[in-house]
């Protein structure tokens, strides 16, 4: 029976092993890497799935391992081919060597408690297990571990050839079962560019592929340097989207790459559930040393949201150079000279790309807004300077959308402003748009005026509602809760001019203050029983006390005056001492009419000995009647803007192919 140690501390079992990755596809990558470097022409990969039992068994058919190389090679962590064998190439396909550092075999702990290791060399098959808990244990009592050797491999994994290996992982851990099989042929197509004849991996019977990456259809334009295989992008050589740029970075160096960075349509493709692919992975040696450089960027740009892209950069994994690649395999020391050349050159190619965007995107502008019949119409309507200004304007607008919702809103606010600003015979200022600031400018231009006016429509319509629902209720309570509830933020009901409150914090809690006192000292209990509230509020340069009585109290002109006057006063007082305006205006809102406006006679004195003061009584009815007739008035005059109206519905209701 063969001997086996484990050669590894706890330290390393934690960091560079259960740590090490979190995700399957990174860890079956360091399985598929080890048969690469062992010379397989074939990798098959099955999942067995039973409950949570479920297994993982990775076969290749490579040069397999004897004792010694179990031994020295696989349970010696940090074991350093390149540097210990100085050897860059494997024996028999003269490939570059993939592994490194010597750690990657730990990563399987990362999703596994349990492993089960068959290899074949020179006709004689051994194997051994691996426990993650007996490991930990022995490394935590200061004594060496010796794995489990088995000889007999089951018959579910026998295979034909002659030599390779087979490794069973089991025991997987739950959060990893969950999603085991989720894209797995995709994500681990995505992590290597060695697909070939010579090295072929199978997952569940299904070879992979390059096309199994499944972003390549996706593309609007893309860059490709150097021998990268440039059937993927036939449809963008056709559309004349497809550019080829020099791979070297530094000749001198010899430093040079090969890949492509591309752009997609629509920046919603990059997310596929947890996985986000607004990415530029690099390579070294065919597989992926670094997820994402992107994040050493701070990009700022739409364009950086439609980004993806892969180069390989094997000059940054020499083996007669320091190892820049750290220690958790997912990264490059960063001050390293080959990844500050490497930066410096995707930083270009990213800048290169940003204006390649804005040409075609502006190319095609109009032709993508005129998909809309509306705004095709549009488009002929107009003349001369006029068309080649909106030409300009939705050329811009189609630069910055990034989704079909978006585009449609974008459409909308670029129809308004250009109307707001021909209207006023600056369309000029359309050609000073910072490209960048667009979508802001745009809805800023068209709130000043147009949208307003133009989305005003649907707001009244619903505050139009708002007021039938409450005529249907006409209940003492229900006015009371909708005046109480709406009248601190919609002055509207009260004056069309006071469209919203400009009090200081200062001044509003020092008045709330004086109010609190008046109120404990001098209200009398009827007072306090009939008030629903009183407010403070200042709009239009104007101070503004409301007073809120209950719907069922009935009350007179001098009783409401003596109530509201000391409020008055200490507003003025207070407005003089912070130096403000003491204008101020009182609005008493009542129920019914006062006790004596019996007459028209009556009810004009009472005015008349009010209006002095400022002081206005306003019923309930008299409220609701004025706010319906005011805005029934606005749809009636807003029919005059039908011709943008109609626009505006018609780009609502387009779908996008």
């Amino acid at each position: 029976m063969a001997q086996f140690e484990l050669k590894c501390g706890l330290n390393a079992l934690n960091h560079l092993g259960i740590n090490l990755y979190s995700n399957v596809p990174a860890v079956l990558s360091e399985l598929i890497a080890n048969a690469w470097d062992a010379d397989a022409s074939e990798v098959r990969l099955t999942v067995h799935q039973a409950g949570e039992k479920t297994k993982i068994v990775v076969i290749d058919d490579g040069c397999g391992m004897d004792e010694n190389d179990l031994n020295d090679k696989f349970l010696t962590v940090g074991y350093q081919r390149r540097k210990d064998q100085n050897d860059d190439y494997t024996s028999n396909r003269n490939r570059k060597v993939m592994g490194r550092k010597g750690i990657g075999k730990l990563s399987i702990f990362s999703i596994s408690e349990h492993i089960q290791v068959y290899t074949k060399k020179n006709g004689e098959t051994i194997g051994l297990e691996l426990d993650h808990e007996s490991i930990k244990q022995d490394i935590e009592n200061g004594n060496p571990h010796y794995p489990h050797p088995i000889d007999d491999i089951p018959k579910d994994y026998q295979v034909s050839t002659l030599t390779g290996t087979i490794i069973v992982l089991s025991q997987l851990k739950k959060r990893i079962q969950k999603t085991i099989c989720r894209n797995l042929r995709k994500r681990i197509s995505r992590r290597f560019n060695v697909w070939s004849e010579d090295f072929r991996v199978f997952v569940d019977g299904h070879e992979v592929s390059i096309t199994d990456r499944d972003y390549f259809t996706k593309l609007e334009y893309v860059v490709v340097y150097g021998e990268y295989e440039q059937s993927h992008f036939k449809h963008l050589q056709e559309q004349n989207r497809f550019e080829i740029r020099d791979h070297f970075i530094d000749e001198k160096r010899n430093y040079n790459i090969k890949g492509w960075i591309g752009l997609v349509k629509r920046s919603n493709v990059l997310q596929e559930g947890d996985d986000n692919l607004n990415k530029l992975a690099i390579l070294t040696r065919g597989k992926v040393a670094s997820e994402d450089i992107l994040e050493t960027f701070r990009l700022g740009g739409l364009y950086t949201k439609f980004l993806i892209g892969e180069l390989e950069a094997d000059f940054l994994d020499l083996s007669n150079e320091d190892d820049i690649i750290t220690s958790s395999r997912q990264d490059f020391i960063r001050d390293d000279e080959r990844f500050i050349s490497l930066r410096g050159f995707v930083e270009n190619e990213l800048s290169f790309l940003e204006k390649q965007r804005i040409q075609y995107k502006r190319e095609e502008g109009v032709q993508k807004a005129e998909e809309i019949p509306a705004i095709k119409e549009w488009f002929k309507e107009l003349k001369g300077d006029a068309r080649k200004s909106a030409t300009k304007l939705f050329a811009k607008i189609n630069v910055i959308v990034t989704e079909e919702e978006h585009r449609k809103t974008m459409y909308q606010y670029g129809v308004l402003a250009f109307e707001h600003l021909h209207h006023k015979k600056r369309l000029n200022d359309l050609d000073h748009l910072d490209i960048r600031q667009l979508d802001a400018v745009v809805r800023l231009f068209s709130e000043l005026d147009d949208i307003e006016a133009s989305w005003y429509h649907q707001i009244t319509q619903g505050r139009l509602n708002v007021i039938r629902k409450l005529i249907r209720h006409i209940e003492d309570n229900a006015y009371e809760k909708v005046i109480q509830e709406h009248i601190y933020t919609h002055l509207w009901l009260l004056d069309p001019s006071w469209d919203m409150a400009t009090e200081t914090p200062y001044m509003e809690r020092t008045i709330k203050k004086e109010f609190q006192k008046l109120s404990e000292t001098k209200a009398s209990s009827s007072e306090v029983e009939g008030r629903i509230d009183i407010i403070y509020k200042k709009s239009t340069g104007k101070h503004i006390i409301i007073e809120l009585k209950r719907a069922s109290v009935w009350t007179d002109t001098l009783t409401l005056l003596q109530q509201v006057e000391k409020y008055r006063e200490a507003v003025i007082r207070e407005a003089r001492q912070a130096g403000e305006s003491d204008s101020v205006e009182t609005i008493c809102l009542v129920g019914c009419e006062l006790r004596d406006w019996g007459t028209s006679e009556s009810k004009k004195l009472s005015e008349d000995t009010l209006k002095p003061r400022n002081i206005r009584v306003v019923t309930y009815q008299q409220l609701i009647k004025d706010a319906e007739i005011a805005y029934r008035n606005y749809l009636e005059k807003s029919i005059d803007r039908g011709r943008i109206r109609k626009l505006l519905n018609a780009i609502e209701q387009y779908s996008f192919e």
